[in-house]
């Protein structure tokens, strides 16, 4: 009997039920690609615009960042609205978004993301745009600044 990388199945499953949840019927979807060192996986289906979630946080924990497979500027932010006091590990793809440039602890930042949750851990992703500017998530500096 064939054995399966565990990461791999969820990471099949979460493909399959975003699509069903972005279109009401199931869509071919690629394969996601998963990085070993990450737990964050990404599908190639944009999800519906209902899941994507507004998060007003300080920064108060910069992560190593993911550079093999989809790589990602990881950091841990501590929501001040919606949930305030909740902390979420950031995912900020680089590879389909921007990276925030001189990120420190204690800055502040506006990110619309989807949100997931690993047990007690929470988590921020798609905070990228998808096909063009708006279009998905983004992260807003205290200055004004989106990176998407």
């Amino acid at each position: 009997m064939a054995t399966f990388n565990p990461l791999l199945r969820r990471a099949s499953i979460l493909a399959a039920i975003i699509a069903i949840a972005g279109c009401g019927s199931v869509t071919t979807l690629q394969a996601p690609q998963v990085s070993a060192t990450s737990s964050v996986v990404e599908a190639k289906a944009v999800p519906p615009q209902s899941a994507f979630k507004v998060v007003k946080a300080t920064v108060i924990q910069l992560l190593p960042e993911d550079n093999d497979g989809l790589t990602h500027q990881n950091f841990k932010v501590k929501a001040i609205s919606p949930d305030a006091g909740r902390v979420y590990e950031v995912n900020n793809s680089t590879t389909h978004g921007s990276k925030v440039p001189n990120l420190k602890v204690g800055d502040v930042l506006e990110i619309r993301g989807t949100t997931y949750q690993n047990k007690d851990r929470y988590g921020l992703h798609w905070t990228h745009k998808a096909d063009k500017s708006g279009d998905a998530g983004y992260i807003k500096t205290a200055d004004g600044k989106i990176y998407e």
